[in-house]
């Protein structure tokens, strides 16, 4: 402990005054401290060699008074502000405290600080110091930083960049359960879940999902390899032990450069104690990561959010399921969130993805999409009033508003929004660049696809869009290397065999192409949108009576059921019936197909556009535009 006599107290290029009640940087600069700040940063200064507790913090430094242990937690943030990310002075022992951990040197008279660690401004030693019979060097270097400060406001605008092309990214692995219960490996899932949630609201730190942490989550993968692969700097993996209504929880941060433990700890709680659990987890990692998390959700703890609970169970179940869409997979997964709110009705989570699922199923599954999104708007409208800051939810409304409402200027806002909120949020950076995409917007949209990327690497579909949208934007060897990865991840989906750029030269090519539709069409349950790329295939291969064949089929299927118009214009197109192609468009745009949302992008109908009926319909969606505006004229 330093010696309470001395008032000077040196560390990391700060130097604390106890008399004067000032933290001066090594520029003698008076560094800006509530009072508060400041007692707690003096308590535990004072108790360096141990943990000082939430209570006896709260009691040293607000003595007398009831106060929330929020007031502790600003204060803790505050000093960390202060003190610099880069430099670890404080750190949160998870269900104990925090404990000051600088080197230290106290005495009686300022001196020389202690240099900082990396990351932070290095004070002027006394062998380069001004002389003091010099004084005019105080005021050039104040007008060299007038200066320089001046040149950095007047600087010129810079060229969009990723908004976090230099911040850390996080894998944080699936937990591996040491017990043998199935419910166990559910409970490890959902821990992590959530704690990835919670994680990514953190807007200095990038967070890979976790359906592309799960694609590699076998016990005997090396999670340094795992990191690498998902181009992480840090590793977080742990394993979770139940026994009756325990559970143990040991967790490990990893350095991926060197495999070094930044930081690791054991949780024991009880099984209705997990949502405080995950979030001394998460608040654990963004210290040891010097980063700090917004403030946790106003929605109360719901069921839900639980890791091991049914409901989450059942949310999680639903999840997965959503990775890779195909009609009866997005039936399942409605029933898997139908499940999860009939345990937790306030699940704000699960009504966001509910609503995912109904969209999904409306482009996956050939069900109208008049019928699905007033299903998908209620449950994405309940989602935020449950949760206004759920991230899920502003993608989902700006899936919501892109697809059927075709108000780009709306879905560009709730994109953002939902960018804002979290991130590292691969579904929303997906979907804004899908946006722009189809609006013709595309660097921007190169952009958010790359980030995409980036944080669900794994994700099939994450790289099947992408690479649709790269290659619109004449990235094309980069979208065919995109295309080649996502089959190897996964050869058997659909999107991607439908998706892919072949050449279509000779009858090898084309025989090869028409099998790989034929099997497209069964993986994604004989879905129209094979249908149609199938019948396009056939009648440029010269087959017309194959493609004339799905065309009535599909016709047949419009009799009884919802057959998107877009699909049947595709074949008749293809087979030279311009006529019948523009009618079909024509009834699309009555119809509310989704896929009219491609219609400035989309290269088969580029024989169609100097049509003055094609010219009409795009005039009528406006993308060069505010809003489409039918939305609301319907």
């Amino acid at each position: 402990m330093p010696d309470s006599s001395h008032r000077h107290h040196r560390f990391g290029g700060f130097c604390l005054d106890t008399q004067a009640r000032e933290l001066r940087s090594g520029d003698g600069t008076v560094v800006p401290l509530s009072a508060k700040a400041y007692d707690t940063l003096c308590c535990l200064v004072d108790n360096r060699d141990r943990v000082v507790s939430k209570d006896e913090l709260l009691a040293a430094v607000w003595p007398g008074r009831v106060v929330e242990e929020n007031n502790l937690t600003q204060a803790i943030s505050s000093l960390r502000r202060a003190l610099g990310n880069g430099l670890r002075c404080i750190v949160t022992v998870p269900g104990r405290g925090y404990r000051f951990v600088a080197d230290l040197e106290s005495g009686p008279d300022p001196g020389q600080v202690l240099a900082p660690s990396a990351g932070a401004a290095t004070p002027a030693s006394p062998a380069t110091a001004p002389p003091k019979h010099k004084p005019a060097y105080p005021r050039l270097l104040a007008l060299l930083a007038l200066v320089a400060v001046l040149a950095w406001v007047l600087r010129p605008p810079s060229s969009p960049e990723p908004a976090t092309a230099t911040v850390a990214t996080l894998a944080v692995l699936p937990f591996h359960s040491l017990s043998k219960a199935e419910d166990d490996e559910l409970l490890a899932f959902g821990l992590v879940d959530t704690v990835i949630a919670r994680i990514s609201r953190a807007t200095s730190l990038k967070v890979t999902s976790l359906p592309s942490s799960h694609a590699m989550s076998a016990p005997d993968q090396d999670p340094l390899d795992v990191a690498r692969r998902l181009g992480a700097a840090y590793v977080l993996v742990g394993t979770t032990q139940s026994l009756d209504q325990q559970i143990r929880v040991n967790v490990r941060l990893l350095a991926v450069k060197d495999g070094g433990i930044v930081w690791s700890d054991t949780f024991d709680a009880q099984t209705d104690g997990l949502f405080t659990l995950q979030d001394a987890i998460a608040e654990a990692v963004a210290s040891a990561l010097a980063t700090t998390l917004p403030p946790s959700p106003s929605v109360g703890r719901s069921p839900c959010e639980t890791a091991g609970s049914e409901a989450s169970r059942a949310y999680l179940t639903g999840r997965f399921l959503l990775e890779r869409p195909t009609g009866p997979r997005m039936r399942q997964a409605i029933a898997s969130f139908q499940r999860a709110l009939e345990l937790d009705p306030v699940c704000a989570r699960a009504h966001a993805r509910l609503a995912y699922a109904y969209r999904a199923l409306s482009i996956t599954g050939d069900q109208d999409p008049a019928k699905m999104f007033p299903l998908a708007k209620a449950a994405v409208a309940r989602a935020l009033e449950l949760d206004p800051l759920l991230a899920e939810a502003h993608s989902s409304l700006g899936f919501i508003r892109f697809w059927y409402d075709w108000d780009w200027r709306g879905s560009e806002a709730s994109f953002r929004r939902a960018i804002e909120l979290n991130p590292s949020l691969a579904e929303a950076h997906g979907g804004f660049a899908h946006l722009l995409s189809n609006l013709g917007r595309n660097e921007e949209a190169v952009i958010h696809a790359r980030k995409a990327i980036e944080l669900d690497p794994l994700s099939p579909i994450v790289n099947t869009l992408a690479a649709s949208f790269l290659a619109t934007a004449g990235h094309v060897e980069e979208a065919e290397a995109l295309n080649r990865k996502t089959r190897e991840l996964d050869p058997d989906f659909w999107v991607a065999i439908l998706t892919a750029r072949v050449k279509l030269q000779t009858p090898a090519e084309y025989s090869a192409r028409l099998a790989d539709l034929r099997r497209a069409r069964e993986l994604c349950g004989d879905c129209s949108q094979v249908l149609s790329v199938l019948g396009q295939t056939y009648a440029a291969a010269g087959d017309r009576e194959a493609a004339a064949g799905l065309l009535e089929e599909m016709k047949q299927r419009r009799l009884t059921g919802y057959v998107p118009a877009t699909s049947l214009a595709t074949v008749s197109n293809a087979m030279g019936d311009t006529e019948a192609a523009l009618a079909w468009l024509e009834q699309g745009l009555k119809e509310r197909d989704i896929r009219m949302t491609f219609l400035k992008v989309d290269t088969r109908w580029a024989n169609l556009r100097d049509q003055p009926r094609f010219q009409a319909l795009e005039r009528r969606m406006a993308f060069d535009g505010a809003a489409a505006g039918l939305a609301q004229k319907k």
